[in-house]
């Protein structure tokens, strides 16, 4: 990596110190929620800093002074600053392991947990709430086909509109679980085999219906919640 120098906590790697490469591992992370009769509803629940990990040799006078610094952080939990070139962390160390070769050299390995990127920190703080009420009234009209009726916020996702979609939901939400009910009891109550079919149709349709309608309703009630605070 040239000329780069590592720092992390109070210890710094230099020279030919420095691994031939840093592994950084992020993402989003994700609640994937299958629906009745096909189809699945994907919430982004946030950033995933992940973990970091790297390998080298300690050398010099201080090789085991600084490999024993290390070690006492992995102990103690303590949280650290990583940072080379331009990326910038606040880590603690999951794993730490060397293999003594001599006093003056000793090769190490690595691995931390992102407790901070500042990065991401930076990214939710842009995100605006307009945005967020957007995401989520797009993920609800995406649904309304499933639940069997019309969203629509042609007019704009105002506290007022959301409101009104609020209620539609709530109205079909008791619709659809009335459904599921004589469905059920239609099931249960069957005397011939195409009236059993005609109750499982009706409890299956009614379930999809249902599961689609609540996951609406957390979607509209997060827009509403969101849209009454940018309101402010």
């Amino acid at each position: 990596m040239g000329q780069v120098v590592i720092t992390l906590g109070g210890v710094t790697f230099q020279d030919f110190e420095v691994p031939q490469k840093i592994a950084v591992q992020g993402g989003q992370r994700v609640a994937v929620h299958p629906l009745i009769g096909g189809g699945q509803v994907v919430d982004m629940l946030g950033d995933d800093p992940g973990k970091i990990s790297f390998s080298g040799i300690f050398s010099g006078a201080d090789a085991a002074s600084r490999a024993q610094i290390l070690d006492a952080a992995t102990a103690a939990g303590a949280q650290l600053a990583l940072f080379w070139d331009s990326f910038f962390y606040t880590v603690m160390i999951e794993e730490f392991s060397v293999a003594y070769e001599k006093p003056w050299w000793i090769p190490f390995s690595l691995t931390c947990v992102v407790a901070v990127d500042p990065v991401a920190v930076i990214a939710a703080a842009v995100a605006s709430l307009g945005d967020l009420v957007a995401d989520d009234v797009a993920s609800a009209v995406g649904l309304s086909g499933q639940a069997g009726m019309a969203l629509s916020l042609g007019g704009g996702a105002t506290v007022t509109a959301l409101a009104s979609a609020q209620n539609l939901v709530s109205a079909g939400l008791t619709v659809a679980n009335s459904a599921l009910s004589a469905g059920a009891a239609s099931l249960t109550g069957a005397a011939t085999a195409a009236s059993g079919i005609t109750g499982l149709t009706e409890v299956v349709a009614s379930a999809g219906q249902l599961a689609a309608l609540s996951s609406m309703s957390g979607y509209v009630n997060r827009a509403a919640m969101n849209a009454a605070v940018a309101a402010l």
